[in-house]
């Protein structure tokens, strides 16, 4: 009987090493992009570098999959592969971003909305071409198995010669692979499919260590608040989302993206750099006792937190969300979403403006006995869309970008969408300081806004954030600072305010000082507070220097 099949049979060994040549060509330009910019070779012994890399590749991916072509294995492992690996072509190409444990975790954590922002005709594209044609082929092609010792001899033959290939690509230029390999933030990052295959496994590991752990570490049983006579406290400590700091006037931007704060009395630090680069590792890090350097995901999510010292002694808290989530921060403690849905101005069923996490805020003000800081997560100016962010009234530069395919835009147009939600965050901050002076008739208040990181606009090809942070760039990673005090606030915790302004260019602040100075403001001792991380201390009345 004639075979039904318009392709021949092809043993899965083959189909292996074909679908391996796929992935070099199809899927890792971002990968030979970033290998142009690392070699140094020119000419002839490019060109053969090149061809060696080629087989390197070829040769890694079918050690890779060769042990998992098997007839329950092959086809699903395959087509999961290559869609995944369209999907990651997609973002490295468009966005030029690097696929670590990190951006793996951004994924894992995102949520609905935030995938809904970043889907496009383009993305779509690539699904379609590079991920869901070559699963269909996959499906379709006819694949003969050889009986169980047979094929596994055939398999060893196969991973024998791609491990003598991949041996002889780097030993004809090992000088070059050498160090190349080395730079694994600069290149294997880019390797699609390793990178993500990669960092989903590591990620996987971290988060069953995690779980393996019976409870989150107390910290900071001890925490008591000093003595101190006069009003409450209440600080509301706004963490910001993708804000730069060099486009904010106040740190010296050549346009006013600050109207509203430059009229208020704040205190503006120029130098500040954030914990990481996503949210996902900048929220939990800067209000963790660990500083960037100690800091790991396993730590945030088995350590209590800032939130954790602060209820300990005494002081009430309250989390607000209108991002993602707190990333582990607040769930220990009072907390609650802004649900899109809700009727108010400044939602519209699948966004709220950041002004709605101030809508009813005032009711919990009105419940405070006691000194209490509330946290406002805002949306600030998340991307890629940012022509979400912020009001049409407040679209002051034009033209702007208004699509989330930011490569499409013009350098001018991105940077207009981009300072308007700059602008927005501006005035939200404005209302924030509007609503504690109403509140100084019964409480020492204050304001801290810290950026949880940057974001790129297109330099040097990089868009959006989550860039491996030895190799960010300062737009990553250096965020604005804002804090302002309310009458009587630093007279009363007995700190200077000349000496606080004087800091303003101190290059060694960053996020390491939120969880103490924070603890240090509010007068908790606890043996977990660090004084030389306490940006209030050195200008507290009687500090001595040093």
């Amino acid at each position: 009987m004639a075979s039904t099949h318009r392709l021949p049979p092809i043993s899965s060994s083959r189909l292996v090493m074909l679908f391996s040549a796929f992935m070099v060509v199809a899927c890792n330009l971002a990968c030979w992009q970033a290998l142009a910019a690392l070699v140094e070779l020119h000419g002839l012994k490019r060109l053969l570098f090149e061809g060696s890399f080629a087989v390197f590749l070829w040769s890694a991916f079918t050690l890779l999959f060769i042990g998992l072509s098997f007839r329950p294995l092959l086809k699903p492992v395959l087509s999961l592969v290559a869609i995944s690996a369209a999907a990651a072509a997609y973002f490295m190409n468009d966005y030029g971003v690097a696929i670590d444990t990190v951006m793996f975790q951004n994924v894992v954590e995102t949520n609905p909305g935030e995938v809904a922002a970043l889907l496009s005709a383009k993305m779509f594209a690539y699904v379609v071409l590079l991920g869901l044609l070559p699963a269909a082929l996959i499906w379709l092609w006819p694949v003969r198995y050889a009986p169980p010792l047979r094929g596994l001899l055939h398999k060893l033959g196969v991973a024998a010669l791609a491990t003598l290939l991949l041996l002889a690509a780097v030993a004809a230029f090992y000088s070059t692979y050498g160090p190349l390999l080395r730079q694994e933030d600069k290149l294997t990052h880019f390797i699609n499919p390793t990178n993500f295959i990669y960092a989903g496994i590591k990620l996987g590991k971290e988060r069953l260590g995690v779980r393996q752990v019976a409870a989150v570490q107390a910290i900071g049983t001890d925490a008591v608040q000093a003595a101190a006579g006069g009003r409450k406290r209440l600080m509301i400590f706004v963490v910001g989302e993708t804000a730069r700091a060099d486009h904010f006037a106040l740190n010296g931007y050549g346009r006013n993206t600050n109207p509203e704060l430059s009229h208020l009395d704040v205190l503006d630090y120029t130098q500040v750099h954030s914990c990481g680069t996503s949210t996902a590792v900048s929220v939990p890090c800067m209000f963790s006792m660990f500083g960037r350097k100690d800091y790991s995901d396993k730590k945030g999510k088995t350590t209590e937190g800032l939130l954790d010292v602060l209820q300990h002694a005494g002081v009430k808290v309250l989390w607000v969300e209108n991002n993602s989530d707190c990333k582990g921060t607040c769930l220990r403690s009072p907390h609650r979403d802004i649900p899109k849905n809700q009727p108010s101005p400044f939602c519209d069923g699948h966004n709220c403006l950041d002004e709605a996490l101030l809508e009813g805020l005032q009711a919990d003000i009105d419940k405070l006995d006691g000194d209490a800081v509330i946290f406002l997560h805002s949306d600030g100016s998340h991307g890629p869309e940012y022509y979400e962010r912020y009001p049409p009234a407040l679209e002051r530069f034009t033209p702007v970008c208004h699509t989330n395919q930011l490569g499409s835009c013009s350098s001018e147009a991105l940077a207009n969408v981009y300072d308007n939600s700059i602008l927005y965050t501006d005035h939200f901050l404005a209302q924030v300081v509007g609503l504690l002076k109403a509140n100084q008739g019964r409480f020492d208040t204050a304001m801290w806004y810290v950026s949880d990181h940057g974001e790129s606009l297109g330099e040097n090809g990089l868009y959006l954030h989550a860039a491996p942070y030895a190799i960010a760039p300062e737009a990553q990673k250096h965020v604005p600072m804002v804090l302002w005090f309310g009458q009587g606030t630093l007279t009363d915790a007995r700190v200077s305010r000349e000496c606080l302004a004087a800091r303003r260019d101190d290059a060694d602040l960053s996020h390491d000082f939120v969880f103490h100075s924070v603890l240090g403001l509010f007068g908790v001792q606890t043996q977990v507070y660090k004084p030389a991380l306490d940006l209030f201390r050195p200008c507290h009345e009687g500090a001595t220097a040093g």
